[in-house]
């Protein structure tokens, strides 16, 4: 929930709807709600109005608890009354020239999106949807790459991750033996209070000094062990949305086409009949190959070329790998 959520893909609607399709899980707003605002999945409880780091695994970290609540701050900024209709590009586009929402509305069956012009004419353009539609087409067109070069791309990364195991077995097995004992302390003062050897104040004191170094090393041992195999799973999406994103951003439905344009572009305006934006990152990059470089050099059979030029697409040399 945290992370559909959190991707800003997903309204409060939509992720009840998620619910109950895929986990059959029908709990109701209010109750989404009080699970999205609660401490205590990053690793902290509420004790008399005070928060404590508490003993168990966090289910989700703190960056991405703040995340969610940073687009439930913005989703509450302005209620948009056709918040229930089902339009591709509803609350996604606003006007260049003033800066308002693009409204959209359907006349005869055909969806028109247009500045409602609210401070004042100033000759907004009605553009329709499948106008618009081509027009984002043209740039999941133009970052497309050959799928034999995404094959090739993602094959490098695995390979690079699996070097890398090594290096991160040795770094989590350090900080384990460091969760260990930082428990047997935490286990050894509680014996100390039980006995009296030490005073209350005291074992507070020192209890929330160790607590809040294992919820850390304890973090940082999660982090440890998705980051990686994240960034592998980031990068093969990357790849095979590159690959494959036009046909999949024309063939999808309302839901997942907004998700795609969320996820590759921002700031989506509406500049007289022109469509503009901005490409998210790790996307821009893509944009860059189109310029200048060729996915496969015609006439050339060399192997070793054809991999150098598959990977200078990521606009990066030897020393940034």
């Amino acid at each position: 929930m945290f992370e559909l959520y959190g991707s800003r893909a997903y309204s409060m609607k939509l992720l009840y709807a998620k619910l109950v399709e895929e986990y059959h899980i029908t709990w109701n707003k209010g109750q989404i709600e009080k699970i999205l605002k609660n401490h205590f999945y990053y690793g902290v409880m509420t004790i008399n109005g005070k928060m404590y780091p508490h003993r168990y695994p966090p289910l989700i970290t703190k960056s991405l608890f703040d995340e969610v609540h940073a687009v439930k701050a913005g989703h509450q900024k302005k209620p948009y009354k056709y918040a229930g209709k089902p339009y591709i590009y509803r609350g996604l586009l606003r006007c260049t020239q003033c800066g308002l929402a693009i409204t959209p509305e359907k006349h005869k069956g055909i969806v028109y999106y247009h500045c409602t012009q609210y401070n004042g004419k100033h000759g907004a353009k009605y553009l329709r949807e499948d106008f618009i539609t081509a027009e984002l087409g043209k740039f999941f067109k133009s970052i497309e790459i050959p799928k034999e070069i995404a094959e090739e791309g993602l094959a490098i990364i695995s390979k690079a991750h699996t070097e890398q195991e090594e290096f991160q077995k040795k770094q989590c097995a350090d900080l384990a033996k460091e969760q260990q004992a930082l428990s047997k302390m935490l286990d050894n003062l509680y014996c100390d209070k039980l006995r009296g050897s030490i005073t209350d104040s005291d074992y507070d004191r020192f209890y929330q000094k160790f607590k809040a170094e294992l919820v850390t090393i304890t973090g940082k041992l999660e982090h440890m062990k998705t980051v990686n195999q994240n960034y592998v799973i980031t990068v093969k999406y990357l790849l095979v949305l590159a690959s494959k994103g036009y046909d999949l951003f024309m063939s999808s439905e309302v839901e997942q086409r907004r998700k795609l344009v969320k996820l590759v572009l921002s700031n989506l305006e509406i500049d007289g009949e022109n469509v503009v934006y901005q490409v998210q990152t790790p996307f821009d990059l893509l944009t860059k190959c189109e310029d200048h470089l060729q996915w496969r050099p015609q006439g050339d059979s060399n192997p070793c070329y054809r991999r150098e030029r598959a990977m200078s697409w990521t606009g990066l040399d030897d020393g940034d790998v």
